[in-house]
């Protein structure tokens, strides 16, 4: 709202063209606008920041022509940026030591839970005492605003049992005038410092990487679905095709058959190692290709019968 109201608030309605909405939409992601009042320097804005911003001005304007201050809205015709934000990154298992390892005291238990849950480190920083009870832990704070529940399974209890029970929320911050829970700007700051002290320099790894990682460990752990829906709070499968990363390993073990099939030779292969073997099979082909008197009547018996010559 702040950085709308710098860019549109001194506009009167029939003013805010579609143009004038592109041009802010094209300035903001190549880093050339800077609000009225702003002092620090502009810098470019990722597709995702200025998609959120466009679709609150969308959201504004659709209501002002709903309360007839607008014929149209002008940004009706304004199309989002393409996004991908689909983060392929995953930590290995040693990476996840190191990690764990170089965190400090207040960010370890957040980044061993994450690893653990797959929850995202909103929702693990907004847990309150009074939601963990009679084996649950319950998300009251998610990204789609339905509550879900995961079961405390002992590396969770662990965690847990380490923490003093002082404050309201397990994760607090003491350092704030009144105690109030961690915010993941603040957590971000230190995980990225601890990324560094763990020596891990490749991909872009961030908070949403510890989520990502302990989905795909999931998955590869050949746990269904539907389990890891339960656990991730995806209303969808399709959603779980991202944290999918079969390596090539498990890719030749799908292409290989099981042991019991045993691979017959073709028919062209038995006709040259057996010339008997093969006017049988030009005979039955000839009855079963031939006029329609001269066919097989049951296909059954045609494919046993060719079975039986292979």
């Amino acid at each position: 709202m702040k950085i709308l109201n710098r860019a549109f608030g001194a506009l009167i309605l029939h003013e805010l063209t579609a143009h004038r909405i592109e041009h802010y939409k094209r300035e903001r992601l190549t880093g050339r606008w800077r609000g009225h009042g702003a002092t620090s320097a502009p810098k470019p804005i990722k597709p995702a920041t200025v998609n959120r911003e466009l679709d609150t001005l969308k959201s504004m304007l659709a209501k002002a022509v709903e309360w007839q201050k607008l014929l149209d809205s002008p940004a009706r015709g304004v199309k989002r940026l393409k996004v991908d934000n689909r983060r392929t990154r995953i930590l290995t298992e040693e990476e996840q030591v190191r990690l764990i390892e170089g965190c400090p005291g207040k960010l370890r238990p957040v980044v061993t839970l994450a690893l653990t849950t797959g929850a995202r480190a909103g929702e693990l920083l907004k847990v309150r005492w009074d939601d963990i009870e009679d084996g649950m832990i319950t998300l009251l704070e998610t990204k789609n605003g339905r509550a879900r529940r995961i079961p405390v399974s002992p590396a969770i209890r662990a965690v847990l049992e380490a923490k003093p029970r002082i404050y309201p929320w397990v994760f607090t911050n003491k350092r704030a005038k009144t105690p109030k829970p961690y915010t993941v700007n603040g957590v971000a700051h230190v995980f990225n410092r601890a990324v560094q002290r763990a020596g891990i320099t490749t991909g872009d790894v961030t908070l949403h990487t510890l989520r990502h990682t302990a989905l795909s460990r999931m998955i590869a752990e050949g746990h269904d679905d539907y389990t890891v829906m339960e656990i991730s709070g995806h209303s969808s499968t399709r959603m779980l095709g991202r944290y999918t990363h079969p390596t090539e390993a498990r890719k030749v073990s799908a292409l290989d058959l099981p042991a019991v099939v045993n691979i017959r030779p073709t028919y062209d292969e038995a006709a040259e190692g057996d010339p008997s073997t093969a006017s049988e099979v030009a005979e039955l082909l000839r009855k079963i290709g031939g006029r329609q008197e001269a066919r097989t009547p049951d296909l059954r018996v045609a494919n046993a019968a060719l079975s039986q010559l292979s």
